[in-house]
């Protein structure tokens, strides 16, 4: 090396004598600070001025770093040479590559300041030139400010210009001095942990440290102390703030000095900036893993994991951390005598492919001390499991999903869990973030890892609870405010609504006791749910999420479609609310429930035929509810609230009446004695009453002798009559009746009650007869080809057909009515099945029955698509 090192002077002094003149050697046109460095042959070689051996053994000329020694001349050679675009530029004036040194300044006296050299510096036309107050001339023709140099004297001063301004506030680092920064060296110190607060000398620099091991390893000492801070190593000023120097498992020994002087900042300043790259961070954690898993200090027990609980809550986005630290603190079930809190939603967070030690630790000491697992027990265990991972309902609604496990848990374990306890105990294999060590844990207590039969229902448990709660996910998931307000906590399962506010206020703000009435559109609002404007009829979405709503406020509404004929509700619809749990949900086709709303609905048409619902009427049709042994109470509460409805708003009497055609005969005789009963309740009988009687005996098909003799009566049945004891009284002897020929007959008189009995025929003819309108003869059915027969998926050709039929123009009744015999369907039966199929393939009614039967407007737009265009 030290010949072929003569050979590269001799040859590189030659060219430099050839280009700078004969009296010019390397040395004098290179100028650059020499640092003290060992010689990497193992002999003392000496280097030429600007190069040296860096702390890697690499050759370091002008900033850059060569793997030989012949490189880094050859570089400095280049450096050496005048540039063309600076012919008249003097070797004196680029002989600095490093700024400011002693040498380029030299000519100018011991007092003259950098900034005064670089404005005498010759420009490139030879001529002096004028620089403002904090540029300079560097030795490469370059115009410098800082740190920073610019090709042009322009460009130096917007740079100059934009220091002077405001810069946003920056992490407490100690600032870089402003002259040459040169790397420092220390002292050598003592080993020792810093366990508190305490100003050390580090390279030359006072800082302040804290939790960190401090002082100049020895030969001998283990090599897992990778973060033990080395006064005696240098440090660099300028500092490396982005870690571009850092390898994958630093160590402070092997940091580079600016990295080592970033570091020292970072330590400073609290340890708390979260821009700070993860390796610092790192080296810092394999000090705490060996103070307590090496050093086994636990005094140190408590600030140690309180340290790593802070530096996860900054640095915890970082995976790799938040996996190494996350594993340092399930020791805490080892080092410290609590258990933890509740498990949270970082409980499924594990990076093992086993239980979590903290989790087998809390769970084996229960087991060791013969104790049942409790709710928190249980969802720890279950959430501990590597194969379980909690979907999204779980995740974005933890706390939800755990007080639902609570209170799930405690209705299927009141006594808490019992478990067997196994015979294998607890075995932990801790590997440190540094690599450096390797710490086997073996604990007295079972091993609840080994048991795996109590672990299928609690897993199913979880997946129930999280089920539960995915309508209530996926609206927060749209509409993250709807948490803690009714429209979000009405989706709630049932176990967790009682618990909440909004419901209360709610309810306090219907002011439900007593059934109610409210109109539809009131009740959305109240409900805190969007009601379109502009439109009359609600659509069924909504009026899906109203039923939803009142079942979780424990009401009942009625009409609810749920529970009775498919009816397209109106804004102003008037609604009758009641208290029911759970919405008081019945079966509606069950045949005690059917007949009891038939008679309810007859009886309240018969009560309402006269425009006017009393007291009376309504308490009558209450008590031949609560007279049928077949109903439960839910039932008759609900009945009860379709009768006031029905009352509120009385439908089209034809198309009720026209309703009963299907009526078993064994049914028609209660029916018209509730109606009958509750036109008497009132104790009068008006025309339109004994009208709409009369349309009802026809209806049913029954004789009107029954009727007529109702009719006579006075009042209403009371049930038996109190007898009063008799009491002695003086009597009275009636006079004697005068004997009589024969029967005496007023002729007058009897033509007189003729006359009126021909009155009241004529009166109660015009009252019971309807203007019938003649049948029409129905329109014909266009014909259609064979394949196209069944337009509709789902129904039947002849149904398809009828849809089709009322797709073209809406049919009064009579014609509707024709039309369905001819294809030989039940009018009221071929309506409700075409509203069936509605239901299941739009959720809402197809065809609206009034005076005319027709299909809805909003339907018809979906319906041409499907089928055939109108």
């Amino acid at each position: 090396m030290a010949r072929r090192f003569g050979e590269l002077m001799s040859g590189t002094t030659a060219d430099a004598a050839a280009e700078f003149g004969p009296q010019a050697s390397l040395a004098e046109k290179v100028a650059l600070p020499q640092p003290d460095a060992p010689s990497t042959q193992g002999a003392s070689t000496e280097l030429p001025d600007g190069v040296r051996v860096s702390d890697n053994g690499r050759f370091v000329a002008g900033g850059y770093s060569f793997s030989t020694l012949e490189q880094a001349t050859r570089h400095l050679v280049s450096l050496s040479r005048p540039r063309s675009a600076l012919p008249a530029l003097s070797l004196a004036g680029s002989a600095a590559l490093a700024p400011a040194t002693k040498d380029s300044n030299a000519n100018l006296g011991p007092s003259a300041s950098h900034a005064e050299a670089d404005r005498n510096v010759p420009s490139p036309s030879g001529t002096p030139r004028d620089l403002p107050e904090g540029v300079r001339m560097g030795g490469d023709g370059r115009f410098v400010v800082g740190q920073y140099s610019f090709s042009t004297l322009e460009q130096a001063k917007k740079h100059l210009a934009s220091l002077s301004q405001p810069r946003p506030a920056q992490p407490n680092f100690s600032p870089a001095p402003a002259s040459a920064p040169k790397a420092s060296a220390g002292p050598r110190a003592s080993s020792r942990w810093v366990g508190q607060t305490e100003a050390l000398d580090v390279g030359g620099r006072s800082v302040v440290l804290e939790f960190a091991y401090y002082g100049t390893p020895t030969s001998y000492e283990p090599r897992h102390d990778k973060s033990r801070i080395d006064p005696s190593l240098p440090i660099d000023p300028r500092g490396d703030r982005s870690g571009a120097t850092l390898g994958y498992w630093p160590t402070y020994a092997g940091l580079d000095p600016k990295a080592r002087w970033t570091y020292l900042d970072w330590l400073e300043s609290g340890r708390s900036d979260p821009t700070i790259p993860i390796g610092y961070v790192f080296l810092f954690f394999y000090g705490l893993e060996q103070r307590l898993l090496v050093d086994d200090a636990r005094e140190d027990v408590p600030v140690l994991f309180a340290e790593v609980r802070r530096l996860f809550q900054i640095y915890g986005e970082n995976y790799s951390f938040q996996s190494y630290a996350w594993k340092f603190l399930a020791l805490a079930a080892v080092y410290e005598p609590t258990e933890g809190g509740p498990p949270t939603q970082a409980s499924t967070r594990n990076y093992e492919l086993e239980l979590p030690l903290d989790v087998r630790v809390r769970l084996g000491r229960r087991l060791r001390d013969d104790q049942p697992f409790d709710a928190d027990d249980a969802l720890s265990w279950v959430l501990g499991l590597p194969d379980v991972y909690l979907r999204t309902p779980g995740q974005r609604c933890f706390d939800e999903m755990r007080e639902l496990w609570t209170a799930r848990f405690a209705v299927r374990h009141p006594e808490g869990l019992r478990v067997r306890k196994p015979k294998a105990q607890v075995r932990y294999e801790y590997r440190a973030a540094s690599g450096a060590f390797v710490t086997n844990l073996t604990l007295e207590i079972p091993d609840v890892s080994k048991v795996s039969t109590a672990l299928v229902p609690l897993r199913t448990l979880l997946d129930a609870c999280m089920e539960d709660l995915s309508a209530y996910s996926r609206l927060l998931g749209r509409d993250p405010e709807a948490r803690g307000c009714l429209r979000g906590d009405l989706l709630l399962p049932q176990e967790l609504r009682p618990s909440r506010p909004s419901l209360a206020r709610c309810r306090d703000a219907l002011g439900v006791g007593a059934p109610s009435a409210i109109s539809a559109v009131d009740l959305a609002r109240v409900l805190d749910l969007e009601v379109e404007e502009g439109s009359d009829k609600l659509p069924a979405g909504l009026v899906r999420q109203m039923g939803v709503a009142l079942d979780a406020l424990d009401l009942g509404c009625e009409p609810d479609r749920r529970y009775g004929p498919a009816t397209v509700l109106r804004r102003n619809a008037i609604l009758i609310l009641f208290e029911a749990p759970g919405g008081g949900a019945v079966d509606p086709d069950r045949p005690a429930y059917l007949a009891a709303r038939g008679m309810v609905e007859v009886a309240m048409l018969a009560a309402a035929s006269d425009g006017e619902v009393a007291d009376s009427e309504i308490d009558a049709i209450e008590r031949r509810l609560r007279s049928m042994p077949d109903l439960q109470p839910h039932e008759v509460t609900r009945l009860l609230a379709c009768g006031r409805a029905l009352a509120a708003d009385p439908p089209k009497v034809r198309a009720a009446l026209k309703k009963l055609a299907d009526v078993p005969p064994a049914s028609k005789a209660a029916l018209v004695a509730s109606a009958i009963e509750a036109v008497l309740a009132d104790g009068r009988v008006l025309p339109d009453e004994v009208r709409f009687l009369e349309a009802l005996h026809a209806a049913l098909d029954l004789p009107l002798n029954a009727l007529y003799s109702a009719l006579h009566r006075t009042g209403e049945d009371h049930g038996p009559v109190e007898v009063l004891r008799s009491e002695p009284e003086q009597l009275v002897p009636l006079p004697a009746d005068e004997e009589r020929a024969g029967v005496l007959i007023d002729a007058r008189r009897l033509e007189r009650i003729r006359g009126e009995t021909t009155q009241v025929s004529a009166m109660l003819a015009a009252i019971f007869m309807e203007d019938e309108p003649d049948p029409q003869p129905a329109a014909a059915i266009p014909s259609r080809p064979e394949a196209a027969r069944s337009a509709f998926e789902g129904l039947d050709a002849a149904h398809s057909d009828l849809l089709v039929r009322l797709m073209l123009a809406p049919l009064p009744r009579s014609e509707f009515d024709a039309a369905a015999a001819s294809l030989r369907l039940m009018p009221e039966g071929a309506i409700e099945t075409l509203n069936e199929w509605g239901f299941d393939r739009f959720g809402e009614p197809v065809v609206e029955d009034d005076e005319s039967v027709s299909v809805l407007a909003e339907i018809l737009d979906q319906l041409q698509p499907i089928g055939v265009p109108a």
